[in-house]
């Protein structure tokens, strides 16, 4: 449908003096001169063929055709105006808010903790933390950002390593009271092995204490290294625990460590965006705490 709208100035200048009655407060509103207000509004009264003002000595008054233009007028320009201002909001929101995917582990373990001294340092960024254990939240486009557990980085992103860490053993302390002790490596054959992902890790842990005939595909296989834990926790099994984020567990006597043999894990946490992400200040300053953390903690 054509719209005939040829005359928004001429629209906006009538709004103005009929809205304030007075050609001289227009002008001002609209930082014109009076003339030029005048010149808009015949100009709109003769595309229209009708008078809009009735002109009187210093007074005008609207005519009924003035009184319904102007009331339409008035709502449409306030409604956007307001919509305006909503958009500018909403930008400004945008720019200035973060969608990170995390994993629950990591998020539970290492992140929650830290992230106060982000949000007193940074008060203005809005970081929304999205859970999962799938590794491709930049890929399927839920998440601008991403911390995931791997050993290389996919390609065409922006990569920085945050630490990697150690695997060791841990269990609920109840564990060794409820079957053989666990005191050398050996009687890890009396106990159930929880995996996670898959047996390698167990295999190689195995093989430095010297002890690579403990069957290791005993044990329930679990993808998710927080419900590892939890599982560990519960007194289910003997779980491979990154020593990174497990820490405040063993101190608080949530786990048990029972032997002092650590191996590298396979992989490390690495913070991804996409490149023109990477630029912007937002991201910046939540990549330049993440390092400032590791460092703080000593990772690696």
């Amino acid at each position: 449908m054509r719209r005939h709208l040829h005359h928004l100035n001429a629209l906006r200048c009538f709004e103005a003096a009929a809205r304030l009655l007075s050609f001289t407060q227009a002008a001002a509103e609209l930082h014109v001169t009076q003339a030029a207000v005048s010149h808009q509004v015949r100009a709109l009264e003769q595309a229209l063929g009708q008078p809009l003002f009735e002109r009187r000595p210093r007074q005008v008054r609207l005519t009924a055709a003035g009184e319904r233009l102007v009331g339409v007028l008035s709502s449409s320009f306030d409604r956007i105006d307001e919509l305006l201002g909503q958009l500018k909001q909403s930008e400004r929101q945008a720019q200035q808010s973060l969608q990170l995917a995390v994993t629950p582990s990591f998020s539970s373990r290492w992140l929650m903790p830290r992230l106060p001294r982000f949000w007193d340092a940074h008060p203005e960024i809005e970081l929304h933390l999205h859970h999962s254990t799938q590794g491709d939240a930049l890929s399927r486009g839920t998440a601008e950002a991403a911390v995931v557990w791997t050993q290389e980085p996919p390609a065409r992103v922006w990569a920085q390593r945050l630490f990697g860490t150690a695997l060791t053993p841990v269990c609920s302390p109840a564990l060794p009271r409820q079957a053989q002790p666990l005191d050398s490596p050996a009687a890890l054959r009396h106990y159930p092995l929880l995996h996670e992902d898959s047996f390698a890790d167990w295999a190689r842990w195995l093989r430095a204490a010297g002890e690579p005939e403990v069957a290791v595909r005993q044990g329930q296989l679990i993808d998710d290294s927080n419900a590892l834990l939890m599982a560990a926790m519960a007194g289910r099994g003997l779980a491979l625990g990154r020593l990174a984020l497990i820490e405040e567990d063993l101190r608080a006597g949530r786990l048990l460590r029972p032997f002092a043999l650590s191996i590298e894990a396979e992989g490390a946490y690495w913070l991804l965006a996409a490149p023109a992400l990477a630029a912007q200040p937002r991201f910046q300053a939540l990549a330049a705490f993440m390092r400032a953390e590791c460092a703080a903690s000593n990772a690696h």
